[in-house]
């Protein structure tokens, strides 16, 4: 896709990133009349709520047609191939291709709200009140290799503040106390709190077990990795709508099972295949493309008394999937409670390697990023697959056993 916007030599500014040359950084103020109407979402973990508080306040900032829009709102931020703006007939060309790479990272809201107002104004014949609303797009180019991180941290800011509003109405408590104090110490519940591990993240890893939430031919299971603000409502949804308090007897289970399966994915890919051949975990490019925060990925808090220091950080991408899967080992026993229908740690020790595997073989088809293989429902569904089939040949080699 080429996308042609219409501006002054005046609105629009780049520069070359100083720390990753390849990287282009362009700064637009672009009129809202003259903003593409077919700008892709597919990198905004967030999907706008059209019909929401926020689109419901920025059209109102756009109608009011105070020329102060570009002023109040933060604006759109965009992932493209490549940037060009034409001198001579003062056009800035967008290269966006058709991948989950390319497109808007942050600002869904703002692009839904502008192209609703732009297209009712001009169904109205009142298109001229936003003559003089322009939009701030910042546009970066070359950053594929640090899209998962930017997405991320660029969507992270409004729902640092749900969940830290959600830490006030106690929705956390039962789960905290589930959890126990030794690990209760090392959890982040508000923005101010020092602690190292965010209850965000450990609420899409319960997300992702939730057998109540995604069953087994649930398509949407991917949602625990792309949506953190989707898994925050789940999570707080009145009368436990999910039946998440009835995963209590797991809860530490499931925290401790993702430091586990994180910090055994070195030794579970570079074990002996059937044809007794390793793998080199670190010879894969995935595994140095992080630059910051390494050691901080690669510390295991709920593992033992003390924070376990590993050497391979395992991207949020590749592990939520993998412990998705582990709901395919959760039933519930005749009272009605759910318990684990084999010790799931022992199941990692002698299946992990294949699921290891199996990730990082998605990783290859998705050119060695995370970030793609979180959001693939496909991964998902096949590891789940694999997990209940091996588990039900177990059981009935046991049976046959006893017999």
């Amino acid at each position: 896709m080429m996308l042609s916007i219409p501006m002054s030599q005046e609105q629009i500014r780049s520069f070359q990133d100083p720390n990753r040359k390849a990287i282009r950084i362009v700064h637009a103020l672009v009129r809202v009349l003259d903003w593409p109407d077919n700008v892709p979402l597919d990198p905004d973990p967030r999907v706008p709520k059209e019909k929401g508080p926020v689109v419901k306040k920025i059209r109102a900032s756009l109608d009011s047609g105070d020329g102060r829009f570009h002023l109040l709102n933060r604006g759109i931020t965009l992932s493209v191939k490549k940037a060009e703006f034409d001198n001579q007939a003062n056009i800035l060309r967008l290269h966006i291709p058709d991948e989950e790479a390319y497109g808007i990272i942050d600002g869904g809201h703002t692009d839904f709200a502008i192209k609703k107002t732009v297209e009712e104004n001009r169904k109205a014949g009142t298109e001229n009140t936003l003559s003089q609303q322009y939009v701030h797009v910042e546009i970066l180019s070359k950053i594929e290799s640090e899209l998962a991180d930017i997405a991320e941290a660029r969507n992270y800011s409004a729902q640092l503040k749900s969940w830290t509003l959600a830490s006030y109405r106690d929705d956390f408590e039962w789960f905290l106390k589930a959890l126990g104090d030794d690990f209760r110490r090392c959890i982040k519940v508000s923005e101010n709190d020092s602690e190292p591990v965010g209850i965000l993240d450990l609420i899409q890893i319960m997300c992702a077990v939730n057998p109540a939430l995604y069953g087994p031919t649930t398509t949407s299971v991917n949602e625990a990795y792309k949506n953190a603000g989707k898994c925050l409502q789940y999570f707080v949804q009145g009368e436990d709508t999910y039946h998440f308090h009835d995963m209590k007897p797991l809860c530490r289970d499931i925290v401790r099972l993702y430091d586990y399966i994180r910090s055994n994915w070195k030794d579970a890919y570079n074990a002996e295949d059937e044809t007794g051949r390793r793998g080199r975990i670190g010879a894969r490019s995935e595994m140095q493309k992080r630059r910051r925060n390494r050691s901080a990925l690669a510390t295991y808090y709920f593992l033992g008394d003390e924070p376990v220091q590993g050497d391979v950080p395992v991207e949020k991408g590749f592990a939520i999937p993998l412990i998705s899967s582990f709901r395919a080992l959760i039933e519930k026993d005749r009272k009605g409670k759910l318990k684990w229908y084999t010790d799931p740690f022992a199941y990692f020790d002698e299946h992990g390697s294949h699921l290891v595997r199996l990730i990082m073989t998605a990783s290859d088809q998705a050119g060695g990023d995370p970030h793609q293989v979180g959001r693939d429902p496909q991964v998902y569904t096949s590891l789940y697959s694999e997990v209940r089939r091996w588990y039900l040949e177990g059981r009935f080699r046991e049976e046959l056993s006893s017999e």
